[in-house]
């Protein structure tokens, strides 16, 4: 049976979702749709590139905190500019040019139409308020009100708009827009899958649900956690739900414990697990 699969955001926490296709593989079920929001954007990126869960989790524990390469110039300028000026443009901490350089390399700098299967990435332009989906193909979808859709836009770039929490990562600029983390209006991109064709969605949401976290004490974990939190809510009134959505409840890990790669991998391949004769019943199998 087809299905397609909608992955959230969650930075470091998203070594989870290559648990998570790690544990559907091992039973046989593919996704033949793909989609996702920030971290979960590297990986749905990744999967529809040909990779493998083994081959991501491979390149998940080759990484380090040195991938999150802090502007420590633009810091210092934005403060002083500040300080002088009572205004700053200083705009993230974090550049995002290794994780954008490490996109490209993966994706060989393929463009979204030369993706290998059905693909969809979620960014916001910031200024306008509109979601800015990047696709595989426009085909069968129409831009709207709150909706522009792009397919002529390379892999890695639609990844890093995608991954660019507020005040966290830098955004970026394409197309005269203003690109931020997919995840301020899309949290899990499930309704784009099934206007591209998928009957059946299984979501994975790595964010908030309701837990409290007591380590949310700087600037980067407020970022990320009020993201999850806003997100949270709007699924809750979000018209058009996946058939089933699994959580792995890894809440308790912070955005830059890239150390807990290969546990976050073993949850979220667990939660699956645990979850699989659900699953099967959601897809109809």
């Amino acid at each position: 049976m087809k299905f397609g699969l909608a992955l959230s955001g969650g930075a470091t926490r998203g070594a989870a979702h290559i648990g998570a296709m790690k544990a559907l593989a091992e039973a046989g079920l593919h996704p033949s749709w793909i989609s996702g929001t920030s971290a979960g954007s590297m990986v749905a990126a990744l999967y529809a590139c040909g990779y493998s869960a083994g081959d991501m989790e491979k390149i998940a524990l080759s990484l380090d905190r040195k991938i999150y390469d802090t502007d420590y110039l633009g810091i210092a300028g934005g403060v002083l500019q500040w300080i002088f000026t009572g205004d700053t443009k200083w705009d993230g901490l974090i550049k995002g040019r290794k994780l954008e350089m490490l996109m490209k390399k993966l994706t060989k700098g393929k463009l979204m139409t030369q993706s290998r299967m059905p693909l969809a990435i979620t960014s916001v332009d910031i200024n306008s308020g509109k979601t800015v989906m990047f696709v595989s193909s426009k085909r069968k979808l129409r831009d709207g009100k709150d909706t522009i859709y792009l397919d002529d836009v390379p892999i890695y770039r639609a990844v890093r708009a995608s991954i660019a929490i507020p005040v966290v990562f830098r955004p970026i600029i394409l197309n005269g827009m203003r690109l931020v983390d997919g995840g301020v209006t899309e949290s899990v991109p499930i309704n784009v899958l099934k206007k591209m064709g998928a009957e059946q969605v299984v979501g994975i949401d790595l964010g908030y649900s309701g837990q409290r976290r007591s380590e949310v004490d700087n600037i980067l974990e407020i970022g990320s956690q009020s993201i999850d939190i806003m997100s949270y809510r709007m699924m809750k009134y979000r018209t058009t739900k996946a058939d089933i959505i699994i959580n792995p409840h890894i809440y308790d890990v912070g955005m830059l414990e890239v150390n807990r790669i290969p546990e976050l991998i073993e949850r979220g391949c667990q939660a699956v697990r645990n979850n699989l004769d659900m699953i099967k019943k959601a897809i109809n199998i």
